[in-house]
């Protein structure tokens, strides 16, 4: 499983800045690929997308739009394809 989070080089500015999630654009289920837009934040007079580091299905959405985030903070977490193939085995085996 691999958390989602706001990368810490996300905006150029040093220090502990915050902003906050306008969208998330996956919900539990869904699919997403790696490189794909999962959520948007705002920082200051900026929008910035955060995209997926991996593909996989969402498992949980742990922020919500007007959550407020700042570097590393939690997104979503998401189950990788190697381990949606192994789980789906293991259950088949079970």
């Amino acid at each position: 499983m691999v958390t989602v989070e706001v990368p810490g080089d996300l905006w150029p500015r040093r220090g502990d800045w915050k902003g906050r999630i306008v969208s998330i654009a996956k919900m539990p289920g869904d699919r997403v690929f790696e490189g794909e837009p999962v959520a948007e934040v705002e920082i200051e007079k900026a929008i910035l997308v955060i995209e997926s580091p991996v593909t996989g299905v969402v498992e949980e959405v742990l922020a919500r739009p007007g959550d407020p985030v700042g570097p590393g903070a939690p997104i979503l977490r998401v189950s990788t394809v190697g381990e949606d193939q192994a789980q789906g085995q293991a259950k088949q085996a079970a």
